[in-house]
């Protein structure tokens, strides 16, 4: 199983009964035609879930930080299309976590504001969690070379 493979079942993991996963919208806005994928998804619910999964063992860095606004902004615009009615996210980091609900950021207030709650959701397996934390060290590594 390739990295990607891995990571992307990892995700599949922490979906709840019910969801699907990487779900694709497609989006027409005027003649513009484009596409958004979420993590997961409930169609009888119309309910959207997009998962940040990181081991940061520290503050979260700049790039973990504009991946979970990418992933509220994401969610924020389906929302407002009519796409979804329902918007969680889930972070895998426990620090990641902390500075959402401590930040008194814009991004935990747009969070609040269109409703999108933000989960702790851990790997049920110690493995599992070292095996998401080295392919993503892995990952930053090589994007340096």
């Amino acid at each position: 199983m390739s990295n990607t493979d891995f990571l992307r079942q990892s995700e599949a993991d922490l979906l709840p009964p019910g969801f699907v996963h990487g779900h694709s919208f497609e989006l027409c806005i005027g003649e513009y035609r484009g596409y958004a994928e979420v993590d997961g998804w409930h169609p009888a619910r119309r309910e959207a879930v997009e998962i940040c999964q990181s081991e940061t063992g520290g503050a979260p860095k700049a790039g973990q930080r504009r991946k979970m606004a990418s992933d509220a902004l994401k969610l924020i615009f389906l929302k407002s299309q009519g796409c979804i009615d329902h918007a969680r996210m889930y972070v895998t980091s426990p620090e990641m976590y902390t500075w959402f609900h401590q930040a008194g950021s814009w991004l935990s207030s747009a969070c609040r504001y269109y409703e999108i709650h933000v989960e702790l959701k851990r790997h049920d397996k110690k493995h599992i969690r070292k095996r998401v934390r080295n392919v993503m060290r892995r990952a930053r590594s090589e994007s340096h070379l």
